[in-house]
């Protein structure tokens, strides 16, 4: 399946059938001594499948954990060029470190690979909300270099220990390695007209920044109805002290098991949307992966996309305030955003809203 593409290049999702070649392409390669192996890189020694495997594990290639990790097939026509994947999106740091190689030298020079990295920082800010992304290459590996700077990115100006640390990143397997990264300008994002379409306002609550496990998940259309969820667990979680403080306090024990909880949303969904396309918006990436997490998809429901609404959080505290809303409750949070977005006439429907009125607080799962 192509997610996105180019003059040049286009990206599939990896399959498991792709491991091997994957696997070859990076290792017995002719561009494989230009990054890996004796005598050039002897630090970096050629993978074994299994080595592979714990750089890449089987999720990149079958889709089940794309915020731990995804590999991308890059093609042309019929021919198939390399392969581009990316490592755990870390959402607190707002970072992705991503990784790419050819099939063979006869691909490069021909602007694909930058074309490739061009493509996917912005496949993956419009799709899953990260907006920083990084590349470390060997300064011996002169090709590399060369890519990195046309798509778009630069080397950092701090020392690197520092750099590493703040980022929580391991430390690179090249003793020379550059640290380049790019950017992307987070978008007002205007919405398009909501005529044709019905518009669904998400958010969720989940054990820590850091770690996350998702705890609820709300959502209110932009015609007022009203979806909430808690999750079940096996075993306790482990949460954030702000989480146990300022979350679990709020929680209403409607705790229902995910499979089911994800096909109770996606019934919701789909019979308020009654034949019309779905823009699923949130304001942080965070919801992003709640819904994959929810729905247990690396995709949107069907007819469905998601968007970003960059909203302040003091926004939302305020909206929060006025609307005498529980602020870090899923739902509520969901009905804040959908203020925010809205404008003043939603505000004054949501305060008439009986979904939101205090008696009636537990009566709003799947309404």
């Amino acid at each position: 399946m192509t997610i996105t593409s180019g003059q040049k290049v286009a990206l599939r999702r990896a399959l498991p059938q792709d491991v091997a070649r994957a696997h070859r392409w990076l290792t017995a390669s002719s561009l494989t001594s230009s990054s890996m192996g004796a005598p050039w890189f002897a630090e970096r020694p050629i993978p074994t499948i299994e080595q592979f495997l714990d750089r890449f594990p089987r999720h990149c290639f079958d889709g089940t954990r794309p915020f731990d990790g995804r590999a991308l097939v890059l093609s042309s026509g019929a021919v198939d060029l390399g392969i581009l994947a990316w490592r755990r999106i870390d959402l607190m740091r707002d970072l992705v470190e991503l990784d790419i190689w050819l099939a063979g030298v006869e691909f490069c020079r021909q602007g694909i690979a930058a074309e490739a990295l061009d493509l996917a920082c912005a496949w993956l800010q419009t799709s899953y909300g990260a907006n920083r992304f990084l590349l470390r290459p060997s300064r011996r590996n002169v090709r590399a270099l060369r890519c990195a700077r046309r798509a778009g990115f630069r080397e950092t100006d701090f020392e690197l220990a520092e750099v590493l640390g703040r980022l929580g990143l391991d430390a690179s397997p090249y003793r020379d390695a550059a640290m380049l990264f790019r950017i992307l300008p987070i978008s007002g994002m205007l919405l398009p007209s909501r005529e044709h379409e019905l518009w669904v306002f998400i958010d969720s609550e989940f054990s820590s920044l850091e770690e996350p496990t998702l705890l609820s998940f709300g959502a209110v259309t932009h015609e007022g109805r009203t979806f909430y969820t808690e999750l079940k667990h096996e075993r306790p979680i482990a949460c954030s002290a702000f989480v146990e403080q300022s979350v679990l306090p709020l929680m209403q024990n409607l705790a229902t098991p995910r499979a089911e909880a994800g096909r109770q949303f996606l019934r919701w969904l789909q019979a308020l949307a009654d034949g019309r396309a779905v823009r699923l918006i949130s304001d942080s990436g965070f919801d992003r992966w709640a819904l994959g997490e929810l729905l247990g998809s690396e995709d949107p429901p069907e007819r469905a996309v998601w968007q970003r609404a960059p909203v302040a959080y003091s926004e939302l505290d305020r909206l929060s305030e006025e609307l005498r809303l529980r602020r870090h409750h899923a739902l509520d949070d969901a009905v804040a955003l959908r203020c925010a977005v809205l404008g003043e006439s939603a505000c004054a429907l949501a305060k008439n809203e009986a979904h939101w009125a205090e008696p009636r607080r537990l009566a709003v799962q799947g309404d």
